[in-house]
């Protein structure tokens, strides 16, 4: 399958915790930053699990109206490519993937209706957060999953080749305290494989960092392991020294 722009929809929060391995009571008065948040639940699932979270997204600058029906014509325009792509099993329930989709956009919506300092509008590779602003880092459905096609990815574009990798993972790191966590970490085929660019970029890590695969048992219509990359902090930087985060909501800066 190959798409030809970053697709905005996003996954329940329940989808989020299962492809992040996450278990939001372990990170309970914690910072999570997601980033692309999109329109995805998990924002007011963790908030709500009693999370700090912050989503991010450039799309995050149009109105809700704006976001709603982008959302919708990137759902049928998605689901249309998925009923012939041949990446899917056959039992693969396209139904509920969509049902899920739309799902996720509801409670985004009323979220961010309510909470509209929670989602923040910003893109890798640069964002608009002090370092080591947050505990978490979670990056879902961006790096690896939009290379070339030609690597392993679903873009018809260069844009998101492995410079711009180095650049986001880069970035990533710079803003989180302790882990930052990222799926896929496989390519986008029928029989998914670890990622050509997994390698590499764990070769380049800085010296406090270190990072492994973990699998999952997200189920997105794959043959096989679906694993998540989770990257961890050796030594976590002092609350009270430069670039430590500060007690409220970050802001982006204009």
């Amino acid at each position: 399958m190959d798409l030809p722009r970053v697709v905005f929809f996003g996954r329940t929060g329940a989808d989020a915790l299962a492809f992040f391995n996450l278990d939001l009571a372990a990170w309970r008065g914690c910072r999570v930053l997601d980033c692309p948040g999109g329109p995805g639940s998990f924002t007011a699932l963790a908030r709500a699990a009693g999370v700090e979270s912050v989503a991010a997204d450039p799309l995050y600058t149009l109105s809700l109206p704006e976001l709603e029906r982008r959302c919708r014509d990137d759902i049928a325009f998605t689901m249309e490519r998925l009923a012939l792509s041949p990446t899917l099993r056959p039992d693969f329930d396209l139904s509920r993937f969509r049902q899920g989709k739309l799902e996720a956009l509801e409670a985004f919506l009323a979220d961010r209706r309510e909470h509209p300092e929670a989602y923040l509008s910003a893109s890798l590779p640069c964002l608009p957060f002090a370092a080591a602003r947050f505990d978490l880092v979670l990056c879902g459905h961006l790096l690896f999953c939009y290379a070339p096609i030609a690597d392993g990815g679903l873009s018809e574009r260069p844009d998101f080749d492995l410079r711009w990798h180095r650049q986001a993972l880069a970035e990533l790191l710079r803003v989180s305290r302790r882990e930052v966590r990222i799926y896929p970490a496989h390519t986008i085929e029928r029989q998914p494989r670890v990622h050509p660019w997994v390698e590499p970029l764990l070769a380049s890590l800085p010296p406090e960092w270190q990072g492994q695969l973990e699998p999952t048992v997200y189920d997105e219509g794959f043959d096989g392991e679906t694993p998540m990359l989770r990257l961890r902090r050796h030594s976590t930087p002092s609350p009270s020294g430069p670039g430590a985060p500060s007690s409220r909501i970050p802001h982006q800066i204009s």
